[in-house]
C-alpha cells in the first residue's frame, strides 16, 4: 500500500519534530516543513490524523514543560492554517469531533517508548487504523513509535522518508562516477566506519573539521592547538595506509586562528601556537575543481567553524559549488542545511536529508528496524 491509497482512515503519524528551539522558539523548521506534503496528502483523503514525535531527551515518566511539543503543535498549526488538537496524555479521549488533526504530547514522556515496551505500542496502535512512518531522522532507533506500532499496525510510508531512501540508495548504488564524497564534523570516533566503508566505494574524499586535523596529525603535519581526537591518530594513519591512490585528497593550506590574528597559512607551516578553523583559499578552489568534475557528490557536515566568520567561507563556497554543478548531490546533517537554506540553494539538491544518526546508520550498511516493514 501507498501513501496516496489511504482514505477515509484514523491515521497514527510518526513524524521527527525534534528540531533546535530556544526558549520556545523554533530556530530551524526544516524538519516541520518536510512533513507537510504527508499531512495534506492524507487530508485530501479525508483521513483523520493523529500525529506523535518526541522533542529532546526527557525523563521517561516525568512531564517537564520546557520539552513539550506544545509549541511545535501551535507552530504546525498556524503554518499549515489547520485546527490541531493537542494531547496531554495517550489515555484521553481523541474524538475527532470538531478537528481532523491532533497531536499527542512528547512520546518520550511515556515509560517504556524507549525500551519498545509492547504494552505501550499496543495502546497507542489502538488509537488508529494504519501507522504511516515518516521520520528518516529516528528510523534507527527501536522505540514504540518507531517500531513497537509497526507490529501491530498495517504500516506505511511517508513521503519523506520515501524519496530520502529512494535518493540514497541511488547514491549507495551509483555508477555515476566521479563518486565525491565530503564527511566533516568535531569527531573522527562517530564516523571512523563511515570513512572507512564510503572510501571504497568513491573517487574522492574531502575531509573537514575535527575529523580533517586528526588525519593531517596522522600525516605527520603539525595542527597545533587545533581541535583533534589523540586516540584516533592510529586509526586514520592504518586508513591512509589502506589508500594508496590518495582519494583522501588533503588541502595545501588552511585558514587560522594565530596569536596575531586569522591567517591563511600553508599545510606544512602551522605553528604550535595555531588553530585551524577552516580550509584556505588555494584548498576552496581545488575542491570547487574537484566538485565541478563529480557526477555524484554526498556532503556530511561544515567544513570549518561555520559560527564564526570568515570561518564560514569554505562551507558556503562549497555549497555554493555543488549547487551550481549539475551533479546528483546529497547533503546530510544538521549543521549543513541551515547555511544551505540561508544561500536559498535547497532546490538546488537531489536530496537535504532529515538523517543525523539513521543517515550515518543506514551508509555504514548497519540496520534500521522500520525499513522492513516499509518495504523500501
Amino acid at each position: 500500500m501507498q501513501l496516496e491509497d489511504i482514505v477515509s482512515k484514523r491515521v497514527l503519524i510518526r513524524f521527527d519534530y525534534n528540531v533546535p528551539m530556544e526558549d520556545g522558539v523554533i530556530v530551524n523548521d526544516f524538519r516541520i516543513r518536510q512533513t507537510y506534503k504527508t499531512i495534506k496528502t492524507l487530508l485530501g483523503n479525508n483521513n483523520k490524523l493523529l500525529i506523535t514525535s518526541h522533542f529532546g531527551r526527557p525523563i521517561e515518566g516525568t512531564f517537564d514543560e520546557s520539552l513539550s511539543l506544545k509549541p511545535i503543535c501551535k507552530y504546525l498549526s498556524e503554518k499549515l492554517e489547520l485546527k490541531i488538537e493537542f494531547i496531554n496524555d495517550i489515555h484521553d479521549e481523541i474524538g475527532f469531533s470538531n478537528y481532523d488533526v491532533a497531536m499527542l504530547e512528547n512520546a518520550r514522556f511515556n515509560i517504556g517508548e524507549k525500551q519498545c515496551d509492547p504494552k505501550l505500542s499496543q495502546r497507542l496502535a489502538s488509537l488508529a487504523d494504519i501507522f504511516v512512518f515518516d521520520a528518516f531522522g529516528v528510523s534507527h532507533r527501536k522505540e514504540c513509535t518507531t517500531v513497537g506500532v509497526a507490529d501491530y499496525l498495517d504500516t506505511v510510508a511517508g513521503l519523506n522518508i520515501k524519496h530520502e531512501i529512494n535518493t540514497i540508495k541511488k547514491l549507495v548504488e551509483s555508477q555515476s562516477r566521479p563518486m565525491t564524497i565530503i564527511i566533516s564534523g568535531a569527531k573522527v570516533s562517530t564516523k571512523i566506519v563511515l570513512i572507512k566503508k564510503l572510501l571504497e566505494k568513491c573517487d574522492n574524499m574531502i575531509l573537514g573539521g575535527g575529523i580533517l586535523n586528526t588525519f593531517l596529525k596522522a600525516k605527520g603535519y603539525e595542527v597545533g592547538s587545533s581541535l583533534l581526537e589523540e586516540d584516533f591518530i592510529q586509526e586514520a594513519r592504518e586508513i591512509l595506509e589502506s589508500d594508496p591512490t590518495n582519494k583522501i585528497v588533503f588541502p595545501s593550506d588552511l585558514l587560522c586562528q594565530t596569536k596575531k590574528g586569522t591567517a591563511n597559512i600553508d599545510v606544512s607551516s602551522i605553528s604550535e601556537n595555531d588553530a585551524i578553523y577552516d580550509i584556505g583559499t588555494n584548498s576552496i578552489d581545488k575542491i570547487k575543481d574537484i566538485v565541478k568534475e563529480s557526477s555524484s557528490v554526498f556532503w556530511n557536515g561544515p567544513l570549518g567553524y561555520v559560527e564564526k566568520k570568515p570561518f564560514n567561507r569554505g562551507t558556503e563556497e562549497l555549497a555554493k559549488s555543488i549547487a551550481e554543478h549539475n551533479c546528483f548531490s546529497i547533503v546530510g546533517g544538521g549543521d549543513t542545511l541551515p547555511i544551505i537554506e540561508s544561500l536559498n540553494l535547497q532546490d538546488n539538491y537531489d536530496c537535504l536529508s532529515t538523517g543525523g544518526g539513521s543517515l550515518l546508520s543506514y551508509l555504514e550498511g548497519g540496520s534500521l528496524p522500520i525499513l522492513d516493514k516499509l518495504n523500501l
